[in-house]
Order: structure tokens, then C-alpha cells, then sequence
């Protein structure tokens, strides 16, 4: 049986504080991308979240298909929630957040 405030398999000696209680928060790590083409798969798959600010630019692609252009979505003071696949960024930088799968 799993251990409610334990959700992860490490021992509690060997466990941060995180790791023994679990992350607070919709979102639990940021990437910076800018300059190329950076992917959300393995170590960095799980995004739900990006800050686009504002004279950034180059495309977001979804998960589930289609793409939109950053720059029709910058505003450095929300966080927009979506499912990336990948980002391209020609100019600036912005900020991929991946979910944390334990919030609600």
C-alpha cells in the first residue's frame, strides 16, 4: 500500500524533504528556452505551463497537434496552461513549467 505523504519510492533517510512529502503547487520545475528548438519528451516531458514575455518569439506546438505563434500569446505576467510537444523560440526567452502530476 502507498504511503499518502510518502509518494515516492525513497527512503526516508535517503528523502529530501520534497521527495518524503511531495511538491506543493500545480508546477514543479521551469526550463528556459530560447534560441532553437527545445522538446518536452523524457527528462523534460510533462509541461503544462508556459510565461511567454513579452518581444519573445517563435512557436509553441500542442501535444495533440497544431502550433501558435509565441508572440501572439506573450504576457509575462500569467502563466498560460497548455500541453506542449515542443517549443521554438527565434527571439527572447521563455519559460516551459512542467505539472506536477500529484496536484490537483
Amino acid at each position: 500500500m502507498d504511503n499518502p505523504t510518502q509518494p515516492y519510492n525513497y527512503p526516508a533517510s535517503q528523502a529530501n524533504e520534497f521527495q518524503r512529502k511531495g511538491h506543493p503547487g500545480k508546477f514543479l520545475k521551469s526550463i528556459s528556452c530560447s534560441s532553437g528548438t527545445t522538446h518536452f519528451t523524457a527528462s523534460n516531458y510533462g509541461v503544462g505551463g508556459i510565461v511567454i514575455p513579452s518581444g519573445a518569439q517563435g512557436t509553441a506546438y500542442f501535444s495533440g497537434g497544431g502550433s501558435i505563434p509565441l508572440e501572439t500569446l506573450a504576457d509575462s505576467k500569467r502563466v498560460l496552461e497548455f500541453s506542449l510537444s515542443s517549443v521554438t523560440v527565434t527571439a527572447g526567452t521563455v519559460y516551459a513549467l512542467i505539472k506536477n502530476q500529484l496536484s490537483k
